[in-house]
């Protein structure tokens, strides 16, 4: 399909964009701001357009939380990597100050003909075994370093070096021994992605509201306490 590449595409550049505006030169305008801290009219005008925006059901299990947040990831997608790094430390704030009332999760998404058979082009041609080596680093308590190495390590990746980092990052001793059964669950994601309209990454949903693009981190904080504010969690 040739929109999904269009829209890939569309995130790659405007991730690349942002990270190298943060992280490269260090851009700010004249007050003073990062391209991460938006005027408060910004943020406004976000939340008016994000109370508009339709409500889909994601059949997650949310444990009982007030805000459920669930993403659609590829290791190998830029996009995906660098919502990683900036999320994180929203999400995170969130947990400890509300504890309970914040679920993350994480399905994969990898935009990989060798998983992804509905891509009539080839892609990110690891992301599939990076997604197989997550799944297996899960089960050894090892997923979140597994991933971090994968989002910090992109243009290293291929399947031989997602392997190797499997074994040594992720404690998988047996990549090929547990292949089968992770490849059922990532095709289940994939299924849920393809059901819920996803067709890139990173893709995102806050209590069932779609965001298919990269949003800047005070717009994802933004959309987080709306939701929390909703629900009677936060004032």
């Amino acid at each position: 399909m040739k929109a999904p590449l269009r829209r890939v595409s569309t995130s790659v550049l405007a991730a690349g964009l942002l990270l190298a505006l943060v992280v490269v030169f260090g851009w700010h305008d004249a007050a003073g701001r990062t391209p991460t801290q938006q005027p408060p009219n910004v943020i406004a005008d976000f939340l008016k357009q994000y109370e508009a925006w339709p409500r889909m059901t994601v059949p997650v299990m949310g444990g009982g939380a007030a805000v459920v947040i669930v993403k659609f990831t590829d290791y190998q997608c830029p996009g995906c990597g660098l919502t990683h790094r900036l999320y994180k430390p929203v999400i995170e704030k969130y947990e400890t100050q509300f504890p309970g009332a914040i679920k993350y999760i994480v399905k994969e998404f990898p935009l990989d003909q060798s998983c992804a058979t509905w891509m009539n082009q080839p892609l990110h041609t690891a992301s599939c075994d990076a997604a197989v080596a997550v799944v297996l680093a899960r089960k050894q308590n090892h997923g979140p370093e597994m991933e971090d190495w994968f989002y910090s390590n992109q243009q290293l990746l291929t399947r031989e070096t997602v392997r190797k980092a499997a074994g040594i990052i992720g404690n998988v001793t047996d990549f090929n021994g547990g292949y089968a059964q992770a490849m059922d669950q990532i095709k289940a994601d994939i299924a849920l992605g393809r059901i819920l309209n996803v067709d890139s990454t990173p893709t995102f949903f806050i209590n069932g509201v779609k965001i298919a693009q990269v949003l800047q981190p005070d717009l994802f904080d933004a959309a987080i306490a709306y939701e929390l504010k909703k629900a009677g969690k936060m004032k």
